[in-house]
């Protein structure tokens, strides 16, 4: 049996922005969403069998933490001795025209070139499809938050090797991809967001789920908290993502796909 252990880089763009809304987070997940990624992935090797993981017995993931806000990127040497690329969440929008999320964009078509196995979360979707010839803007339908159900496209069942039609997610965003890439394939929708997620050939997975907050909700609690204090989002809305919050959710089958993905088990 084949035994593994996958070396990831880490882009760490959202844990900034916790110091500003929501610091209490970072009294639990002292190093942000790189701690928070680490031990998710810790978590779910160890709850994972062979047969989870395409056969493969996967002994931990090493995550590298890299600073895409502060220019930090691998060098050539590091990608060398990679298996892929994980994006965090971010409060940005991936259209804004700060300088380091256009240094991001124009690293994700670098990357794109170079057949970079990249993934993520909530805003890797996002700023890899506007990269990559998308389009995201402030998503149609409004904000959606808490756990969703995501129908799977038949081509993702196709691509995940599964007869799941749909899997249950913490979700949190504003903004939506309206158009993807040319030769994207939709992962699945909500019914209130049009693309969660979706696949390009054999090195780009990204997921609109937030995995990290199905295996702690209180993290995402703490942020509705805010969103209600400061008026963000609607009340009603933070009603309902409460409410929703602790519900079961199917984490640890994203993430195994996830990390098939960085095993190389997927292809369209």
């Amino acid at each position: 049996m084949t035994s593994k252990t996958l070396r990831l880089a880490s882009f760490d763009v959202g844990t900034d922005d916790l110091r500003w809304w929501a610091p209490q987070i970072l009294d639990r997940y002292a190093d942000g969403f790189y701690e928070m990624h680490q031990q998710l992935f810790n978590d779910v090797c160890e709850k994972s069998l062979p047969e989870d993981l395409g056969g493969v017995a996967l002994n931990r993931v090493d995550l590298i933490k890299f600073e895409p806000r502060k220019f930090h990127y691998p060098s050539a040497e590091d990608l060398a001795n990679l298996d892929g690329i994980v994006i965090s969440g971010s409060a940005n929008g991936a259209y804004d025209q700060d300088d380091w999320v256009v240094r991001l964009r124009q690293t994700i078509q670098d990357y794109h070139q170079k057949k970079v196995r990249l993934s993520g979360f909530s805003f890797a979707p996002q700023i890899v499809a506007q990269a990559l010839g998308g389009n995201v803007e402030k998503n149609p339908t409004g904000t959606e938050l808490s756990v969703v159900t995501i129908q799977l496209t038949q081509e993702a069942q196709q691509y995940f090797r599964t007869d799941r039609t749909s899997y249950k997610i913490h979700v949190h965003h504003n903004d939506g991809i309206t158009q993807l890439p040319p030769q994207a394939v939709s992962l699945g929708t909500s019914g209130v967001t049009e693309y969660l997620g979706w696949m390009l050939g054999n090195h780009i997975l990204v997921f609109s789920g937030h995995p990290e907050y199905s295996r702690d909700p209180w993290i995402l609690e703490q942020m509705m908290h805010v969103e209600r204090r400061d008026h963000l989002v609607p009340a009603q809305l933070i009603d309902y993502g409460l409410r929703e919050l602790w519900n079961p959710t199917d984490y640890i089958w994203q993430t195994q796909q996830q990390l098939r993905f960085f095993l190389d088990q997927f292809q369209i």
